[in-house]
């Protein structure tokens, strides 16, 4: 590690260092697919299936021959098999998620009370037939009239739930905690992370998550939906071989099933298409997006058809709007925009400082700090009215006009709008500081919601007061539009662009949430209030420097992943490519060499060069198709002593299966094809490995500025470039080796977190707390003893 840190930039002082050194470690943990490799093997699989397809022709004839028959039906059911599994994909999302929502409804209502004429009932079922939220329900019954007996059964439920979900989480799947969508982001981006979208996470995180949102703490579904969606997306892409031995294949379908998840969350198809192609993935391709949309489109009708509410939503928070708004409301429409950007930076800094400080004390305490969290929200929230509910029952509320049956627990009677108003202010701050402290939790959580929640009561009080600033002064001059027989002021539609304010200012995406909110009001004319409301968040966002909550929990994290902004690091490729490689001679190696060479290192592919004086590059082998090709031969009774040929020899043209291999084309083949041609290959005298070598590796000169290989890295994928100087090999540079300089070279990584303002706060009542623990147990102790 000292020769990596002397290599890569300067030395910082020994605690700082080994803080970095431990970040770096991370990337190891990952594996990197190589989209270039991918790709070359895809074109020997196609190049392979067409020319079988040309082989199987009609008889003499032109006659119709049962191989002929076989082969169209193999050509059909190839062509729809990619549709079959997106339809398959977003079916099951759209069944999870109608699940998912009818068990948290009923869970959170178990909170509350229970209903006479079924346990399994909801509050809403059980009160089906009752118009009006104020009118009395005979089959719901409240746990105790007491309010004091209500309040402690409410935050019982609520640390049970929190216990029992952080509990299966960490015991049964450790990935199922978080949110899950920064990590997906680096899965899409080509970094596998074995178990994250198993079987294992997907039916716990499941099986939590109504838990964990029944609880009350202040977190969301709608992330951890999209992690379920793509572990359903894998789960049912391995299933079938074409996507399971492809690894850009396998991507494309996740990418579809994480735009069916927001799809799910929000009712909104459109919306999370392009939620997947602004958040999620580096790389977007139009037969990708069209699968995405048909995933969405898929999984949003099975919900539909499902109807878990009864009500014909998708959400709870659908609503429709039947006023226009007027061109005065841009003044107030600009204050929800701030706002959401100073939300976001507000949430993004402090909620990194929590998560420094939960690493550094609460690693192992994950299930007690779920618990202590839902119990101090349960018990904190309950006195409040907009906290009291579910969050998602609380937007629906608050979104909704006020004729209509909009006026819920009197929020619409301009008798109480001064104590209402106070009411959702407290709301607004008491939220954003459990969002702050909650997101991050080792239960799933996600952000959208929440965040939604608390633009929605700050957008709501500010709704409340233009209007009640109309009541005082109609006859003001910028009230003179509005017509004195229809209401002018709807504050319901403050909170609806309040919601999306926040949820862009914490998220960082524009595009996509003005469409989602498009689609969950249906309302057009609300799209350019949307549409200001969210360029206004992203100039603020923008000037204080505002990451996505997702960008930054990755780098925090230690993900290895290159960001999406450009670079200006004036450094050569040659600073930061390593030089000290393990290689592979072109003649003269045996296989015993080779396979010392294999025991000694763990890399995962050979540079191949001429001599080792001249170091002529002449091309690159992977160490799987290495290892592949060495086992079947040794099998065959190829001796250690058989010398190793990785480049094509004359005598090679006149063998009939050799001649017509060409650079790397034996990578991917199916089993026999494979044999066949190693058993060609291989003999006492020689093992030709070259089929199996890539002649045409990806090089570049040392003189390249670094940018432009981070730029080759995302646009091309390539796992590793080598650098080669008038043909001679100098290194060779991986994404791990940019992140590496990054980390060491870049003074405002992890680092930027450690002495900040809450951390340090939360630091001394840890100690405060530590002290006080430590002294009642000395205290116990010399009781007991008396």
């Amino acid at each position: 590690m000292t020769r990596t840190g002397a290599r890569y930039g300067r030395l910082p002082d020994n605690r700082d260092y080994e803080e970095e050194i431990e970040q770096i470690r991370r990337y190891e943990d990952f594996t990197t697919i190589d989209w270039i490799q991918d790709s070359i093997v895809e074109r020997n699989r196609h190049i392979r299936n067409a020319k079988a397809a040309r082989d199987a022709h009609r008889g003499p004839r032109g006659e119709i021959t049962p191989a002929w028959v076989w082969a169209q039906c193999w050509r059909f059911l190839g062509a729809g098999e990619p549709w079959l599994v997106i339809s398959l994909v977003g079916i099951l999302i759209g069944v999870n998620a109608a699940l998912i929502s009818i068990i948290t409804e009923w869970l959170s209502d178990i909170k509350m009370g229970y209903c006479t004429d079924g346990w399994w009932l909801n509050q809403q079922f059980c009160c089906w037939e009752v118009e009006s939220d104020e009118e009395f329900c005979p089959s719901w019954h409240l746990w105790s009239t007491a309010t004091p007996a209500r309040w402690l059964i409410y935050v019982m439920f609520a640390a049970i739930f929190s216990f029992v979900a952080a509990h299966l989480a960490r015991s049964l799947a450790k990935y199922a905690a978080g949110s899950g969508i920064s990590e997906i982001k680096c899965i899409l981006a080509g970094f596998i992370m074995h178990g994250f979208l198993g079987y294992a996470t997907f039916f716990i995180k499941s099986l939590t998550l109504p838990l964990v949102i029944a609880s009350g703490l202040s977190v969301g579904k709608e992330g951890p939906s999209v992690h379920v969606a793509c572990c359903i997306g894998a789960i049912v892409a391995s299933w079938f071989q074409r996507f399971s031995r492809s690894q850009g294949k396998m991507r494309e379908i996740i990418t579809a099933a994480s735009a069916a998840g927001v799809a799910v969350a929000f009712g909104s198809p459109i919306g999370g298409v392009l939620f997947s192609i602004e958040e999620m993935s580096q790389m977007f391709r139009i037969k990708t997006m069209w699968r995405s949309f048909v995933c969405a489109l898929v999984a949003t009708f099975t919900l539909s058809v499902m109807n878990p509410f009864r009500t014909g939503k998708l959400v709870l928070f659908q609503v429709t709007y039947s006023r226009d708004w007027h061109f005065f409301e841009i003044i107030f429409f600009v204050i929800l925009g701030i706002f959401g950007g100073l939300y976001g930076a507000f949430v993004v800094k402090f909620n990194m400082q929590v998560a420094a400080f939960r690493r550094k004390h609460l690693a192992v305490h994950g299930v007690a700090e779920a618990v202590i969290l839902a119990t101090l929200t349960a018990a904190i929230g309950y006195f409040n009215r907009f906290m009291r509910v579910d969050m998602t029952e609380m937007m629906a509320i608050l979104f909704r006009e006020c004729e209509g049956g909009g006026d819920h627990d009197n929020l619409c009677q301009m008798a109480v709008q001064w104590p209402m108003a106070n009411s959702l202010l407290l709301a607004t701050f008491i939220r954003m500081g459990f969002v702050v402290i909650s997101y991050g939790a080792k239960v799933p959580a996600g952000i959208f919601v929440p965040s939604m929640a608390v633009g929605a009561t700050f957008g709501r009080m500010v709704g409340i007061m233009v209007k009640a600033i109309y009541r005082a002064y109609p006859q003001s001059g910028i009230f003179a539009v509005c017509d004195p027989d229809v209401p002018c002021i709807t504050p319901g539609t403050y909170a609806f662009l309040g919601a999306a304010a926040a949820l862009s200012g914490v998220m960082r995406i524009t595009v996509t949430v003005v469409v989602i909110m498009f689609e969950l009001t249906g309302a057009l004319t609300y799209i350019l209030p949307t549409m200001i409301v969210i360029l206004v968040t992203k100039a603020v966002g923008d000037f204080l420097g505002t990451r996505g909550i997702a960008d930054e929990t990755i780098r925090f994290n230690g993900y290895p992943i290159l960001e999406k902004e450009e670079h200006g690091i004036d450094v050569s490729v040659s600073e930061v490519m390593k030089k000290d490689l393990d290689i592979l001679y072109a003649s003269g190696m045996l296989v015993s060499d080779v396979e010392r060479l294999l025991e000694s290192t763990n890399v995962k592919g050979f540079p191949i060069v001429t001599s080792e004086a001249s170091r002529t590059l002449v091309g690159y082998m992977g160490r799987t198709e290495l290892r592949y090709v060495l086992d079947k031969a040794q099998n065959m009774g190829v001796s250690p002593n058989t010398p190793c040929a990785f480049t094509r020899q004359a005598s090679d043209q006149e063998n009939f299966v050799l001649s017509g291999m060409t650079s790397g084309s034996a990578l991917g083949v199916e089993e026999d094809v494979a044999r066949e041609l190693i058993e060609t290959s291989a003999s006492i005298d020689v093992l030709k490995l070259w089929p199996w070598v890539n002649q045409t590796p990806l090089t570049v000169s040392p003189r390249l500025p670094l940018e432009i290989i981070m730029q080759l890295f995302k646009r091309m994928g390539p796992r590793v470039i080598l650098v080669e100087e008038h043909g001679s090999l100098k290194g060779l540079v991986t994404v791990k080796d940019v992140l590496r300089f990054n980390a060491t070279e870049e003074r405002d990584g992890d680092l930027e977190w450690d002495a900040g303002e809450l951390e340090a706060i939360l630091d001394v009542m840890w100690k405060w707390v530590a002290e006080i623990a430590l002294t009642s147990t000395e205290w116990c102790r010399r009781l007991i003893g008396r």
